[in-house]
């Protein structure tokens, strides 16, 4: 679920995943293990995410972090 809503705001926002891990500060293996386990997402990453416009990836996270 995450990992499509993830790749849904990617397609939406035409970005790439190595420009999401330039906007978080961190390595592709850290994102892709985000994605696979989101509860490791710090709250400043969820802000960030939301921020820039990744609003189904931020709203899955809040019903998983619930």
């Amino acid at each position: 679920m995450i990992e499509k809503a993830f790749k849904g705001d990617l397609k939406r926002l035409r970005l790439k995943r190595y420009d999401v891990c330039k906007m978080l500060h961190c390595t592709m293996p850290t994102l892709k293990s985000r994605i696979s386990k989101p509860k490791t997402f710090t709250v400043n990453e969820i802000v960030l995410l939301k921020d820039n416009g990744f609003s189904l990836l931020y709203n899955n996270l809040l019903n998983i972090l619930k």
